[in-house]
């Protein structure tokens, strides 16, 4: 008798770049899961499987939540059933992956600083993120052969992921900055995985 698959839900948001890549690991991994876009601040049913009340959160047969967008990639991974596309111990490959994901914060703190009312921004704090985005993304251009080329893997699910977030909160112009990597994402982008998960909003 075949055992049976468990059920999969993966909360999401409709912006969220976090949320996006595990969708976007999970397509492409051939998991079986369903994808439930909602709204984090109101959403206190989340606080029982994760009390951070975060996305993404997997949870399984409806018991067991697996959050953090690192674990529910390595959930996925492991359940595949196929060759891992982990990092391993390409300890390289991780801290290039520990870039892209702290850009993709950064891009979210800034995009949450720039919409607080005037009196309580902060342009220093401003002008760091961005400096830090660029100081990134100028680091991510100069290694992005070691990124774009190569087997497909997860951490070029991470960098299009998010280098299409900083177009969507940012700015394009990181284009012009990193033209390796605007090369690249323009077809990576193109995968039937990406187009379904892009932000509509």
């Amino acid at each position: 008798m075949t055992e049976k698959s468990p059920a999969l839900v993966l909360f999401t948001g409709p912006t969220s770049p976090f949320a996006r890549m595990a969708q976007v690991v999970g397509t492409e991994l051939g998991i079986a899961f369903e994808s439930r876009t909602i709204d984090v601040y109101s959403a206190e049913f989340l606080d029982e499987f994760n009390p951070l009340r975060q996305i993404p959160t997997l949870v399984i047969d409806g018991k067991t939540a697996i959050f953090d967008s690192r674990t529910i990639f390595a959930y996925f991974d492991a359940i595949s059933g196929k060759s891992s596309f982990s990092p391993g111990d390409d300890f390289a490959q991780m801290s290039r992956i520990s870039l892209f994901l702290g850009l993709t914060e950064a891009c979210l703190h800034y995009r949450m600083s720039i919409i607080l009312p005037e009196n309580e921004r902060s342009e220093a704090n401003i002008e760091k993120l961005r400096v830090r985005m660029n100081r990134s993304l100028d680091f991510l251009e100069a290694h992005a052969q070691e990124t774009t080329e190569g087997n497909f893997r997860l951490e070029q699910i991470v960098a299009a992921c998010t280098l299409e977030y900083i177009d969507y909160r940012y700015s394009h112009e990181w284009r012009l900055r990193c033209p390796r990597l605007d090369t690249w994402v323009k077809t990576f982008s193109q995968r039937p995985s990406m187009m379904e998960s892009r932000p509509s909003e």
